[in-house]
């Protein structure tokens, strides 16, 4: 739509209305090393706050759902949206970190994992307290973070966990 304005003191002016162009989130997938399983992360948010929550599946390579954990709010504004993701090099392990959609606790960076072995999703923040930072993997399973060590007053603690160890205390 063009709109010609016309006034008798001044020239023409075209006026070209402005329809703003949200970005939409997208689906992004993860491809496990090996090519059999594929983590999926849906944007579940809010129309034009899509990415700021997420749903989480666990597909085969024919596309079945084997696992999946919503981060979804009742109202679209307090859930929590995947952040950074990735497999581990063994392929056993997707690990993923979260914001909230509301703001709430900006210093936390929530940390959880899917075990291929027990087809689950398990929060790091169980096993070694709150995480404060990104991640990396190191090795074939080892995630390397900080976390914050109340007792020591350290907000930024430097941890790596092997996520094959916690499985083995959780049986």
């Amino acid at each position: 739509m063009i709109f010609l304005l016309m006034s008798q003191n001044f020239l023409p002016v075209v006026v070209l209305p402005v329809i703003p162009h949200l970005a939409e989130a997208q689906t992004t997938i993860h491809s496990s090393p090996d090519n059999s399983l594929r983590a999926v992360i849906i944007p579940v948010g809010k129309k034009g706050n899509e990415g700021t929550e997420s749903r989480v599946e666990i597909r085969s390579a024919t596309g079945e759902t084997l696992g999946w954990k919503s981060f979804a709010s009742y109202d679209g504004e307090h859930g929590i949206g995947v952040n950074h993701a990735e497999w581990t090099a063994d392929g056993q392990f997707f690990v993923f970190n979260v914001a909230s959609s509301a703001g709430h606790q900006p210093w936390r960076r929530a940390t959880y994992f899917y075990s291929r072995g027990e087809n689950r999703f398990y929060s790091l923040d169980d096993y070694i307290g709150p995480v404060t930072s990104d991640f990396t993997i190191e090795g074939r399973n080892v995630v390397k973070t900080t976390r914050f060590n109340f007792e020591a007053k350290n907000e930024k603690e430097l941890v790596r966990v092997n996520l094959g160890r916690p499985m083995a205390r959780k049986q």
